[in-house]
């Protein structure tokens, strides 16, 4: 009879090492003792992950000063072990709430801490009820947010694992692309490309748009086809050990429009005047604003509607957001994205976005792709 043995998971299948989550968890404690917690209950998926390392689903994390639980069913139990490393796994016959307010009241919780914005209106109920009036509620929002704004070493080299896999697959798509194809089609074939070149999976639904369809800002493809001398947006991100990147690329293909290649020059003088101000310390709308001087300025104020960027990580839109009505400054070790645009209704749109790190004395572009007329480098 053949031998079998078990083998733990590598970083690559999502492990987060045994020092990074204890980093982490340090963190949250200082957090929990600055807004006089004696505990928290943790419901977002990609936040208990963040503290526990724990890759399943349906699962709940509750950590107090001294003990870290994570709430699951019998679907987990293997995934838990091997993932959740110095965590006791509690196993809930009943629903997240009721497991949570026995737990809570066994370690004679006083303060549970709660994330507002996942809690639905009915879980209340059943958690206020199962912790029998022993447990005060807390409204504690953005208790882990405020940790993951802030990306360790580890979560960058995830970041950038993603967005390699993403380029690399990127030249290989474009190399095959034919007169004929149509959106659909692109779309599928880099998603195939991704998937089988070491992507966990799509960080989103890729946007693969042809000329007048490249107009609509988060267009889904059609059967839109490829001509002998089309415009191309693509935009495209994979999700690499639970991180995620994200891309923008407008390119020719054929004859190369005036008018549109002076669009690109103005949105590439926006990307890059947003690079030169991002630092530790700027205020978010002023980056924002930045990138809408420039577009404002060549004529195309109406044009530009969105958001400058926004934050990746764990989540493919997370804080913080490059918006002019944001609030706050950006800080080391934040990761966001650059994507300035000009949308002309019917007849096309350019982008181009980029992944950046902010680092202690300016910004470092973890993406390398060029941001030419040509998806091969060149502007001719």
């Amino acid at each position: 009879m053949p031998k079998f043995s078990m083998s733990v998971p590598a970083e690559s299948d999502g492990c987060v090492p045994i020092a990074e989550l204890g980093r982490r968890m340090a963190r949250f404690r200082e957090l929990l003792v600055d807004r006089q917690l004696d505990a928290a209950f943790i419901i977002d998926p990609r936040n208990v992950r963040y503290l526990s390392g724990f890759t399943g689903d349906d699962s709940a994390a509750l950590i107090t000063r001294h003990g870290q639980f994570l709430l699951t069913d019998f679907r987990y139990i293997d995934e838990a072990a091997r993932t959740a490393k110095g965590w006791t796994v509690v196993i809930k016959p009943h629903g997240l709430m009721e497991k949570c307010g026995a737990v809570a009241r066994r370690r004679r919780v006083k303060r549970l801490g709660i994330e507002p914005g996942a809690m639905r209106l009915t879980d209340l109920p059943p958690l206020r009820k199962a912790c029998d009036g022993k447990v005060k509620l807390i409204r504690a929002p953005g208790l882990v947010g405020e940790l993951r704004l802030q990306k360790s070493e580890w979560e960058v080299q995830r970041i950038e694992e993603a967005i390699r896999i993403q380029e690399r697959c990127f030249r290989m798509f474009c190399k095959e692309l034919k007169v004929g194809v149509s959106e659909r089609d692109a779309a599928a074939r880099l998603h195939y490309l991704l998937v089988t070149h070491g992507a966990d999976d799509l960080a989103f639904d890729t946007l693969f748009q042809v000329d007048a369809s490249s107009s609509l800002p988060h267009g889904r493809p059609t059967q839109r086809t490829l001509t002998t001398n089309s415009m191309v947006l693509c935009d495209w991100g994979v999700r690499k050990a639970g991180y995620h990147s994200d891309l923008t690329r407008m390119f020719f293909f054929g004859k190369i429009d005036s008018k549109l290649r002076e669009l690109h020059r103005i949105v590439r003088e926006a990307q890059l005047s947003v690079f030169a101000k991002l630092a530790p310390g700027v205020d978010l709308a002023e980056i924002d604003k930045a990138a809408h001087k420039v577009i404002d300025k060549a004529g195309y104020k109406e044009n530009f509607g969105h958001s400058t960027g926004h934050g990746i990580g764990l989540h493919i839109h997370e804080q913080p957001l490059l918006s002019v009505r944001s609030k706050g400054r950006l800080g080391e070790g934040m990761v966001v994205t650059v994507e300035p645009g000009i949308y002309l209704p019917g007849v096309c749109g350019v982008r181009l976005e980029d992944d950046v790190l902010i680092t202690k004395t300016g910004c470092r572009i973890l993406s390398s792709l060029p941001a030419s007329l040509r998806w091969d480098g060149s502007d001719d």
